[in-house]
């Protein structure tokens, strides 16, 4: 009895239904460590050596400066102290400007890591350092000259790295710093300028801890105190969404893999019922029986678990190269936790999907040796509750989201009650078509065994769903953002706009003949209460989408182009403000409630009139807020425009910014030239993912063909008796997979739509727009893989002599 585990194993990992389940369990295992081993890695960047990270042991962060008491008081506590500042603004050398990420900083900076400039040296008044990109950009060389507003600053040299830039997809202007000192005298920030204060702090941990508690009830709303542990550092915010979609990606695999994983388990313990019936006569015990059966899942949760662990790893060696030039910190080894959660994944999918299988083998009674159609009674409820549970705990699990994953399971229900639906109607329409012996013999077979249909439609459909539900998100995140830009979207923003400055800017823009948006007025003021209760509260918890900080409020008479109200009327009634749907929506605003904002510690507060649905990938100014004027028109503020500059007109750029020194000019292009390089390679790494996914959905498609293929034979040996020819078998068995394929590839492009509707104006904010491709591609595609993989399979190979030798 004990030999039976290993030659079994044996035998059948060179062909049979064990073979594809240790596949599949080893895709399932790979796919899930491959992501996860690039985010632990990553995340590890970010935490080991934090204070490195951070370049302080502590830091207060936030867009208004610190009170000079707070820092008097950090120095009594026996604090050291570093005062930056980071804005953008336009460098000019000679003829060529660039847009650039300024970063002000004094001779403390940094406590910690490493400031890498070349040559080696300190940040002094009167000079700027330019990273490689800048230096290119602007042809200019240490010595030479540079502007920055009303000043003229000695290029010192290359800014290699600073210690606390990490990664950064959003970081798209090129970085240069200059002395804090020089700040003033160039003449660019003025009030309603968008700057982010970052003060440092170094110190003993007790020290540290005293000065935290005096701190942390003063802190101002938008102001945040933070360590190496909760660091809000660049790579922490910018993975966020690849990280989501990297998981949505591994996911799928692992869902793939689990779907083949049980149609070979399925198929196995079919298959085995007459061995166990005989065991059982020849004198095996139910204890020994289960004791082999435990071997064998071992073996081949082993065998699996160790192919998938070499392959995931691997795979994210190809993720972390796909990723290119995006990653700007080192990667410390990988720690053991991905590891152990692969090897979880691998023991809860094994005996989530034997549980079943493996009960329904120990029941099989002894009988079955004499009549066939005697066997275990389990109901299959059981385990299609078991693999819809254990399906969502993973899901949630994996996904961190019970949304996604009640949503992927949604889906997935769905799938079959359409694929149910249309199977029944085809069979129906077909019964009343008068077509050859071979469609005929065809309809037969699936309307004998309607169950068994449904099933094997099921596991194509599936297949088809989920790759193709994948490769259409990744569209959409990567290529779907660019591509709904029209050629003429709005490429030049220019902001910091001086009230003065307003009309003879607007008579240049209009002189120049170029498209140009109105000018908004702006106003920085901060969400303080709603109906008269405090909504800070609500903001930090992350309920306000990015509200934790001072806002842009405008005001006008005219609804912004791109708007359009959901709620309300558009009017000029005074003591009004028109709210953005999505903010409505987080904080629960309705018509009627009343808004108050902090403005440099002055209270307003308005009335919410009208509720209104914005396009924020327009690339236009776009606002949460806006007030009527009379609400916001008596407090100062700067305005804003935004303008498209054809190929031809770029030298309008340096005529603009030299007439106009302080206002700032964004030059979109360049941003989106530096979006669509980091979305290229995002791309290059999702493709590592896809072809895995690729991989697991072929699988499922061999494991169902793999289960047919038995039964299929011993029809087509009684057909062979009865007179029936090669072409006729074969005619018919074509006919069967086409309509497989066909029903299963429509089944997938209708719930392919129905998730993608939902999922991404949910999941990830992007539109939907339908997708007609797939509803012709998935079809065709689905009958082209069944056709070949039938042909691969072999059906119809071999004598009828051999066949009746094989079951005799």
């Amino acid at each position: 009895m004990r030999s039976l585990g290993p030659g079994l194993i044996w035998r059948e990992a060179g062909r049979g239904p064990l073979r594809l389940f240790m596949l599949a369990l080893a895709l399932s295992v790979a796919s899930m460590l491959s992501v996860t081993l690039v985010a632990d890695r990553l995340n590890q960047a970010i935490k080991v050596s934090g204070r490195d990270y951070i370049a302080a042991d502590r830091i207060l962060s936030g867009s208004r400066p610190a009170p000079e008491a707070w820092l008097l008081e950090a120095q009594q506590q026996g604090l050291a102290i570093s005062r930056t500042q980071a804005f953008q603004s336009v460098l000019f050398a000679g003829e060529a400007l660039q847009l650039a990420s300024v970063r002000a900083v004094d001779e403390a900076f940094p406590f910690y890591g490493d400031l890498q400039l070349s040559p080696a040296g300190r940040v002094q008044p009167g000079t700027i350092w330019l990273s490689s990109r800048l230096l290119a950009l602007l042809q200019v060389k240490e010595g030479d000259e540079v502007e920055l507003g009303n000043l003229e600053l000695q290029v010192a040299g290359e800014l290699v790295s600073e210690p606390d830039q990490g990664f950064s997809p959003m970081l798209l202007a090129p970085r240069a710093m200059i002395h804090r000192d020089d700040v003033a005298a160039t003449g660019i920030l003025m009030a309603g300028s968008r700057v982010r204060y970052r003060y440092l702090f170094a110190g003993a941990e007790a020290d540290l801890q005293r000065y935290a508690d005096w701190l942390q009830p003063r802190l101002l709303p938008g102001q945040r105190w933070r360590g190496p542990d909760n660091a809000d550092t660049p790579v922490a915010r910018s993975l966020v969404r690849a990280e989501q979609f990297f998981r949505l990606a591994s996911l799928t695999g692992v869902l793939l893999g689990i779907l083949a994983m049980a149609i070979a388990m399925g198929y196995f313990s079919r298959r085995e019922q007459d061995r166990m019936a005989l065991l059982k006569t020849l004198g095996a015990t139910r204890r020994q029986l289960f004791g082999w059966l435990s071997r064998l899942l071992l073996t081949l949760l082993v065998l699996g678990a160790v192919m998938g662990a070499l392959v995931g790893y691997g795979l994210h060696k190809l993720i972390l190269l796909s990723l290119g030039e995006a990653l700007a910190v080192p990667l410390p080894p990988p720690s053991l936790t991905p590891f152990a959660v692969a090897a979880g994944l691998a023991l809860l999918t094994t005996l989530m999907l034997s549980v079943v299988p493996m009960a329904r083998l120990l029941k099989v009674p002894p009988l079955r040796v004499l009549r066939n159609e005697a066997e275990a009674r389990i109901s299959p409820w059981w385990s299609g509750g078991i693999l819809l549970a254990g399906t969502f705990v993973l899901s949630w699990v994996f996904a961190g989201d019970a949304g996604l994953a009640i949503g992927l399971l949604l889906g997935l229900v769905t799938l079959m009650g359409l694929l149910g639906g249309l199977c029944w109607l085809l069979l129906a329409l077909a019964r009343r078509r008068r077509g050859s012996v071979a469609f005929r013999l065809a309809l037969s077979r699936l309307q004998r065994a309607r169950m068994t249909t449904l099933v094997q439609f099921g596991g194509v459909a599936l297949a088809l769903f989920l790759g193709t539900l994948l490769w259409v998100v990744r569209g959409e995140l990567v290529d779907g953002f660019l591509a709904r830009l029209p050629p003429d979207t709005p490429n030049r923003f220019l902001i910091n706009i001086a009230t003065h400055e307003r009309d003879p800017l607007q008579q240049r823009l209009d002189r120049a003949g170029l498209d140009r948006s109105q000018f908004y007025p702006i106003v920085r003021g901060r969400l303080s209460a709603i109906n008269e209760q405090p909504a800070v509260a609500d903001v930090d918890s992350g309920r306000g989408g990015g509200l934790g900080r001072e806002l842009n409020l405008t005001y006008g008479e005219q609804l912004p182009d791109g708007n359009r109200i959901v709620q309300g009327d558009w009017s000029t009634l005074a003591d009004s403000v028109s709210v953005e749907s999505g903010l409505a929506e987080r904080l629960g605003l309705t018509l009627g409630d009343r808004l108050t904002l902090d403005l440099a510690g002055q209270q307003v507060s308005a009335e919410v009139r009208t509720i209104r649905e914005v396009d924020w990938d327009s690339m236009k100014p776009n606002f949460y807020l806006i007030f009527s004027p009379d609400v916001l028109a008596d407090y100062p503020a700067t305005w804003l425009a935004s303008f498209y500059l054809p190929p031809a007109q770029q030298a309008f750029d340096v005529e603009l910014i030299r007439a106009f020194p302080t206002v700032t000019l964004l030059d979109v292009d360049a941003l989106l030239e530096q979006l669509r390089t980091v979305l290229a390679q995002v791309g290059q790494a999702l493709l590592v993912i896809m072809l895995l996914v690729t991989g697991a959905s072929l699988l499922v498609l061999l494991a169902q063909m793999e289960t047919t293929l038995e039964s299929r034979r011993r029809e087509l040996v009684l057909l062979r008796t009865l007179g029936a020819g090669e072409r006729l078998i074969t005619a018919s068995l074509r006919w069967e997979w086409l309509a497989a394929g066909l029903v299963s590839g429509l089944a997938a492009a209708l719930a392919v739509e129905l998730c993608v509707a939902i999922l991404l104006p949910w999941w990830l904010g992007l539109p939907w727009q339908p997708h007609p491709h797939i509803w012709i591609g998935l079809p065709l595609l689905g009958a082209g893989l069944l056709l070949l993989t039938g042909r691969a399979g072999g059906v119809t190979r071999g004598t009828l002599m051999a066949r009746l030798r094989q079951w005799g």
